[in-house]
């Protein structure tokens, strides 16, 4: 028994689209996004005690090797916020563990 093709054509940018738009592949897009974002506006020494990112639904949280570290990013956490949300508008609240 043969399968029926689709008889419909579909162009590459409509492919493409649908494919991005899916839930997991643009939730990871988003996240590397995030991380490129998190590189940008920190410096060095940050990004090197920087062990994770995970974004859930609308929370970013950011695991730090260093508890100094943590506290005096927790005590910039409006500002850090703020420069993250102008290019990911969907993060509402970020938490350093």
């Amino acid at each position: 028994m043969k399968d029926k093709r689709k008889s419909k054509t579909f162009s590459i940018n409509d492919l493409t689209k649908e494919f991005y738009n899916k839930d997991k592949f643009k939730k990871e897009i988003i996240k590397v996004e995030i991380i490129k974002t998190w590189n940008k506006i920190t410096s060095p020494e940050i990004q090197i005690r920087t062990k994770k990112i995970l974004l859930k639904e609308d929370k970013l949280y950011i695991k730090i090797t260093s508890s100094p570290l943590r506290n005096e990013l927790t005590n910039h956490k409006n500002h850090l916020l703020n420069k993250i949300q102008k290019k990911h508008p969907s993060v509402k609240e970020i938490y350093f563990v």
